[in-house]
């Protein structure tokens, strides 16, 4: 490893957010950061660094400390999935479970996919959720139409005996948070085009159905 890259800096293999907006490309540059270590490997130094912002406390002018920049991220990224959650959500009066796939896995495929490989969002979900944390919204902005969709879906599987119908639940979220982050790679290091990006989505929302779906013992 070079010294850039032990220092936290960027090297040619690293992206720096290019954005006239401080607040947003440390954001951003924290958002890669977290994805590439963890959130609990990466430093306010680190982050600012990566931003290039030549001010050691530019992260915490704007931020003040690391869970106020988690605030932020989920701010700049959450709510905007919750409202078109919600949105798909509304053109249903009694969605079906295609259609609570759909509210589900559309929201953060299409920011995957519009970004073209410039989000790190799903890789850093995928990466938080992956060392067996449960996902801890700051308020209702950050979750509410996911919790929506989540009870929405159990309403589906009233036959299916409780722990089966927990780790169906646990299943869809770990299913789709991972494959869209193996998306946002793929997409980043030119491994796929949009009609594959197109195509993985589809397959995943068939998935999510035949995985609430199935029988009611197993």
């Amino acid at each position: 490893m070079t010294d850039a890259a032990e220092h936290g800096r960027p090297t040619d293999k690293e992206h720096t957010p290019v954005t006239t907006d401080a607040r947003t490309t440390i954001l951003l540059a924290a958002e890669r950061l977290f994805a590439e270590r963890g959130v609990e490997f990466v430093s306010l130094r680190q982050i600012g660094e990566r931003a290039g912002q030549r001010n050691n406390s530019a992260v915490q002018y704007h931020f003040g400390t690391k869970e106020g920049l988690i605030r932020a991220l989920y701010d700049l990224r959450l709510v905007p999935l919750q409202e078109e959650r919600s949105r798909l959500l509304a053109t249903h009066e009694s969605p079906s479970l295609p259609d609570l796939a759909d509210a589900y896995v559309t929201p953060l495929a299409d920011l995957v996919i519009d970004s073209r490989g410039d989000s790190a969002y799903a890789r850093f979900i995928d990466r938080y959720l992956g060392r067996g944390r449960d996902f801890e919204p700051f308020d209702d902005r950050h979750s509410h139409s996911s919790q929506e969709v989540r009870r929405l879906m159990a309403s589906h599987l009233s036959g299916v005996p409780d722990d089966v119908r927990e780790e169906r639940l646990r299943l869809v979220q770990v299913m789709v948070t991972r494959s869209l982050a193996d998306l946002e790679q793929r997409l980043e290091d030119g491994n796929a085009d949009a009609a594959e990006a197109h195509l993985t989505v589809e397959v995943l929302l068939r998935a999510v159905v035949d995985v609430l779906g199935g029988s009611a013992t197993c």
